[in-house]
């Protein structure tokens, strides 16, 4: 009985001293990988044997990497360098057949999606940019936007900075106001959630325009042309041009014109400032009689107190100045005068023999203030 005792208390305190020392050994061995140098290291990676069999030798499985010496030393071997050895395995377990199964990689590039490299798509759209047709502009103007640099399919939204906006990929606005605009485009290619903005580089100024404006005034006064005076009340313009409805062009601030027929004509004004920029307004004037200064068709010069001489009926009424001018088919002056007191008496300069029947030719030149207002006609001479 002694003996078993003894040789029961040998066993007990031997299997204490063999777990001591085994429990002793792992901590030793953890310090050692917990304190490795990190600029080349070997780690073995041992499975556990099957509890089952606690005989069987573990199946080794063993991986180098090299790391960076940058960081200071970690118990977490899976470390990211960027370099194909670090994509490998470096620790794992061991499956039963023996091998070594990766639980963790670190990955160095980009997984690339459907539509390539992720990463890649979101730089390029970050070189992407856009230019504006014109940089200065009136109010009203088209002003293009073109992008460049920008892939097809991508996500557009343009905001102008006066409250417009658009999803066009290469739209087209006016600015109605003037002032100074920044635009702004924010964009994404496509398959790629992130959104870059673009603003201008430079603003884009949009100029005062001028104001067109005028006011109608007729004029009929006895012993007058009639005329119709256009009272120009334009604001910040540099140059006028009037069309006055009928052909003729003036491009005075204020002009006055006679209308010879009447009707009802649309009169615009088109003024221009010093940047360029136009504006426009049109109204309509009536005109409710013929003018053509009563000349008579033809007259006889015979002697018999009919029709004797030529002169057109409204230039005796008129205190306006004129100029009468009678021509030959050929264009030989036949006659002229600037009294109406005068007639033409069908002989060159109102001396000699009369002249040839036929048709000639009538210009007056009547004095209309801003210019000269110019009728034309014939009248036959007849025996």
């Amino acid at each position: 009985l002694v003996t078993g005792m003894l040789l029961a208390g040998a066993l007990l305190i031997g299997g204490t001293a063999y777990f001591l020392g085994r429990d002793s050994g792992s901590h030793m061995a953890d310090e050692q990988v917990g304190t490795a140098t990190p600029t080349s290291m070997e780690v073995a990676v041992t499975g556990q044997a099957d509890q089952g069999n606690p005989q069987a030798e573990p199946a080794p499985a063993t991986s180098t990497t090299t790391a960076e010496p940058e960081a200071a030393p970690s118990t977490n071997l899976a470390r990211k360098t960027g370099t194909a050895t670090a994509d490998r395995t470096v620790a794992g377990t061991t499956n039963r057949a023996g091998g070594s199964t990766p639980v963790n990689s670190a990955n160095s590039g980009t997984q690339p999606g459907p539509n390539g490299n992720k990463a890649n798509d979101a730089a390029a759209s970050t070189g992407a940019g856009f230019r504006p047709s014109v940089k200065e502009a009136c109010p009203g103007d088209a002003v293009e936007f073109t992008v460049e640099r920008m892939s097809e399919g991508g996500i557009y939204l343009w905001n102008f900075g006066d409250g417009s906006f658009s999803n066009k990929p290469n739209p087209q606005h006016s600015f109605t106001k003037p002032g100074t605009y920044q635009v702004t485009l924010s964009m994404s290619s496509a398959g790629v959630g992130t959104i870059h903005n673009k603003p201008s580089s430079d603003m884009i100024v949009v100029h005062e325009a001028p104001l067109a404006a005028f006011n109608v005034i007729k004029r009929e006064f006895a012993g007058q042309v009639p005329s119709v005076h256009f009272d120009s009340r334009t604001q910040g313009a540099k140059s006028y041009h009037w069309d006055l409805g009928d052909g003729t062009v003036s491009t005075l601030a204020s002009p006055d014109h006679t209308y010879r027929k009447k009707g009802t004509y649309q009169v615009v004004l088109t003024v221009t400032n010093e940047t360029g920029c136009e504006d426009r307004t049109m109204k309509e004037v009536r005109i409710d009689r013929d003018f053509d200064l009563a000349a008579p068709a033809s007259f006889s010069p015979n002697g018999d107190g009919k029709n004797d001489s030529f002169m057109p009926q409204a230039l005796p009424n008129l205190t306006t100045k004129f100029k009468l001018a009678v021509y030959d088919t050929a264009g030989t002056l036949m006659y002229s005068t600037t009294d109406a007191s005068r007639p033409w008496c069908g002989k060159v300069h109102n001396q000699g023999a009369l002249v040839a029947p036929g048709n000639y030719v009538w210009v007056v030149d009547l004095d209309a203030g801003q210019g000269t207002e110019t009728f034309t006609g014939t009248v036959r001479l007849e025996k």
